[in-house]
């Protein structure tokens, strides 16, 4: 990772993380944070304090790879990671309206379209000042198409693994070379989780 001062940060394989901060006044300085994605080959962890912004900087990777069109699994237990798809390029108060808390709003006195038209402003500027528009947002979005798959839960795709082993239809049973086919895939596949490296007809 090292810092550069450049304008024009939107590098293939260079990852915009932000800019330095100066230990000793603890101000952003205008050296950009750019990360090589190439050292990312294998695995990575980030660790920190609970609040030190390990979710922020794992979703600003993400974002910087989706936006190099690397395509991304990504498996979250927690559910932050859908955070991504909460990207708006216009910032506009229509945008955050429907993710508004109510509760927040009503604890400052204000009605659901207030708020979240102070919430789009206070979002707009915070990401002007990491050098990120609407635009930056809007080239993100059209780079990817987003699916978020929700196993046990009808809020996302739903993923239904014992469906699988359904029996097959008749297509498939009346061919006995598919049916054959389809016993011996399935069979393979279940032996496979098992870490057992064996024909499943021998």
């Amino acid at each position: 990772m090292g810092g550069m001062m450049m304008e024009n940060f939107e590098l293939m394989g260079k990852f915009y993380l932000g800019n330095e901060i100066d230990p000793a006044t603890g101000k952003k300085s205008n050296t950009l944070v750019l990360y090589d994605s190439k050292d990312l080959t294998t695995h990575g962890m980030i660790i920190g304090m609970t609040g030190s912004g390990k979710t922020g900087l794992g979703i600003a990777l993400l974002e910087e790879a989706l936006m190099d069109n690397i395509p991304i699994l990504a498996i979250d237990p927690k559910g932050d990671i859908t955070n991504l798809l909460l990207s708006f390029p216009e910032q506009k108060a229509e945008e955050f309206l429907p993710w508004i808390n109510r509760e927040d709003a009503a604890a400052q006195g204000l009605s659901i379209a207030d708020y979240a038209s102070l919430e789009a402003a206070k979002w707009a500027k915070g990401l002007a000042d990491w050098r990120i528009d609407g635009a930056r947002i809007k080239k993100m979005r059209e780079s990817v198409d987003f699916t978020i798959y929700t196993p046990g839960s009808s809020a996302g795709v739903k993923v239904n693994v014992l469906g699988s082993f359904r029996c097959p239809g008749d297509r498939i049973t009346s061919d006995n070379e598919l049916f054959l086919e389809k016993i011996q895939n399935t069979a393979s596949t279940l032996l496979s989780l098992l870490n057992i490296e064996s024909d499943p007809l021998s």
